[in-house]
């Protein structure tokens, strides 16, 4: 089969470039034209590849199965594909796997790259830049990040479209480039649609790739980065949200410390199984589990592995209590916590086609909501339930007791 690439991406063939931001919105092909571009160049000549992400704990959370499903795609059968990397047959050709974050020794002790592709590079850190720079130091190599902006200073944004650097390669694509070429799926033509009729802030961030803004936000303070868990910080709580083949399962891990809330990302996928949520668990630290109490049957099943699990309470306005309750609390993300920090940013308040603020969370989107949601029901079930009066000849009053609300 021919590799076909799109005319908008043709520079990256290019030698005269050092650094190149491929970025925009969602549909705009850059990832799947990056790994086709990769492996054209490993297939022309003996070329070391070294894939990057800022957080990477097992081969699953790189970019490892793209390249795998368009070898297979292609029929590349020049390639073979190991557990960990990609090697050519034929011209020595290989593909490494690294993450950036809390890895500088073994960074640095990377030898001979000729290409590197950083996914996901709205979320790099300023020092994960600075650390691969000087390592990919061979003459001719290339550096290529691929990303959906976050926020307007994202570093790697920030540093080579807003500043600029020497012989930087910019490619701003969008999803009208798959239109163009007619690779855009209807299922997404759908989508977009709906988010330009109904959401149109939602739609220039998604879509068109705009920066995210705090208009309509409903959590607007969470600006403190934790690089690791303080030893000192007491986990409390985990947060659940089920999901299973469209949403994610969300675990969150909540750590008291030093007057603030410190939320962790433990598991955010698709395709889990009860059973292998009671497995995520038990191997971690124990904690009460508050879950969404809609899956009454799942909390039990896990509860029977052996989970200490309860179900957030729910009621008239209990999602509104919620949110106003978290709002008032200080709040710290792990870095780590890559899709609850997108959630995060993303999360907002409906509103109408006039961009008014409605009175209710933009549910209609449940990317953002899933962990929210997760967020919302382990902190929630510290807030305090409101004092109620007793039938009896004292006429005493409840005191505030920790709820699960």
């Amino acid at each position: 089969m021919e590799i076909e690439i799109p005319n908008e991406f043709r520079r990256l063939f290019d030698s005269d470039w050092r650094e190149a931001a491929v970025y925009g919105g969602r549909g705009s092909l850059k990832s799947h034209t990056v790994g086709r571009f990769l492996l054209i160049k490993a297939r022309q000549k003996k070329t070391r590849v070294a894939c990057f992400r800022e957080f990477q704990n097992s081969i699953s959370e790189s970019s490892y199965q793209l390249l795998v499903d368009l070898i297979n795609k292609y029929n590349l059968n020049d390639f073979r594909i190991t557990d960990n990397a990609i090697l050519n047959k034929i011209n020595g050709s290989d593909f490494i796997f690294k993450g950036l974050h809390r890895n500088e020794q073994s960074i640095k002790s990377i030898e001979g790259i000729d290409l590197a592709w950083v996914e996901e590079a709205q979320t790099v850190s300023e020092k994960s830049i600075d650390v691969l720079t000087p390592t990919i130091r061979k003459p001719g190599s290339q550096i290529i990040y691929t990303y959906n902006r976050l926020e307007e200073e994202d570093p790697v944004h920030k540093r080579l479209v807003i500043e600029g650097r020497p012989n930087t390669l910019i490619i701003n694509v969008n999803y009208d480039i798959a239109i163009k070429y007619g690779w855009f799926p209807e299922v997404l033509r759908v989508e977009m649609e709906d988010d330009r009729e109904r959401r149109p802030a939602l739609y220039k961030h998604k879509w068109l790739g705009e920066p995210n803004t705090k208009t309509g936000r409903i959590f607007t303070d969470w600006d403190t980065e934790i690089d690791e868990i303080p030893k000192e910080a007491r986990l409390v709580r985990y947060g659940l949200d089920f999901g299973y083949s469209i949403d994610p399962t969300v675990i969150i891990a909540i750590y008291s410390y030093n007057g603030m809330y410190i939320l962790d990302e433990v598991t955010y996928m698709k395709g889990l199984s009860n059973r292998t949520i009671a497995d995520i668990l038990i191997n971690k630290e124990r904690a009460m589990v508050v879950a969404d109490s809609s899956e009454p049957k799942s909390i039990q099943e896990i509860y029977d592995y052996g989970i200490n699990i309860v179900g957030a309470k729910k009621g008239q306005g209990s999602v509104n209590q919620g949110i106003q309750w978290v709002q008032e609390l200080k709040i710290g993300l792990t870095r780590r916590s890559i899709k609850t920090r997108a959630a995060y940013l993303n999360y907002k308040w409906a509103m109408d086609k006039d961009e008014k603020v409605l009175n209710e969370p933009d549910d209609s989107v449940h990317e953002w909501s899933n962990s929210m949601d997760a967020v919302r029901y382990g902190l929630d079930s510290f807030r305090p339930l409101q004092p109620t009066v007793q039938n009896n000849d004292t006429g005493g009053v409840n005191p505030f007791i920790p709820g699960i609300g």
